[in-house]
């Protein structure tokens, strides 16, 4: 995937549609893994686990409310501490994990339901040695206490179902930030009127709200500006 800052030094020869609007690019665009860490924010809840501790960690929710973003900023996280840490991601289809658990302190395992039992059962072999002490952290659409409870393994969980307009509303503003062609200098702000609608319709699916607001911004970028009454321009 192309970073827009990769391009930047060629502006003067180019056309580039955002610039007008005050960014580098759609500020609601994919992002690679880098960017990932760099705009996501982390959610109260998930502070709060961090500041008591945890051995094993499943994080619940649907599609899109910011599971696969929590795990890459612990993966983040624990490797500052200096711990080994590998993430792996269970696509569709799949029923095993690839990650040598040999030589870790930590595992993040994002999809853990599509496991097949007998993955499940290696998998809690390796996590209730004694003296190991390798931790888990899990995301997951099914609940997964039974199986730790079974092996007598402690689980803290932790539900992404609902989100803050708060936390809503910094999202959106880090990415405007991020993506601003002036750091943190965004040309185009949303309203909070704006912010708090999409709240409501959305809810917790942060993935969704993005996406919606990608289309906003790409269905208008042409025109210099964003054309909805929810939204001003600076």
């Amino acid at each position: 995937m192309l970073d827009c800052a990769e391009i930047l030094p060629d502006m003067s020869n180019l056309y580039f549609p955002f610039h007008s609007l005050g960014f580098k690019c759609n500020p609601f665009r994919a992002v690679t893994d880098a960017e990932w860490l760099e705009v996501a924010i982390l959610p109260d809840s998930l502070a709060e686990v961090l500041a008591h501790g945890f051995v094993h960690l499943q994080l619940l929710g649907g599609k899109g409310h910011g599971k696969t973003t929590a795990l890459l900023i612990l993966a983040d996280h624990l490797k500052r501490e200096g711990q080994r840490v590998a993430y792996e991601h269970i696509e569709i289809g799949q029923t095993e994990f690839v990650t040598s658990l040999d030589s870790l302190d930590a595992f993040l395992l994002d999809e853990a339901d599509r496991l097949s039992e007998r993955e499940w059962d290696r998998l809690l072999r390796a996590l209730s040695v004694d003296g190991r002490g390798l931790r888990s952290i899990l995301s997951s659409h099914e609940d997964l206490t039974h199986r730790f409870v079974r092996r007598g393994l402690p689980l803290t969980t932790l539900r992404f179902e609902t989100a803050t307009l708060t936390h809503v509303a910094a999202v959106i503003r880090r990415r405007l930030a991020h993506f601003a062609l002036e750091l943190d200098l965004p040309g185009v702000t949303i309203s909070p009127e704006a912010i708090a609608h999409l709240h409501q319709t959305f809810g917790a699916d942060i993935r969704v709200i993005e996406q919606t607001l990608y289309e906003v911004f790409q269905g208008r970028r042409e025109r210099g500006e964003i054309g909805v009454e929810e939204v001003v321009v600076n």
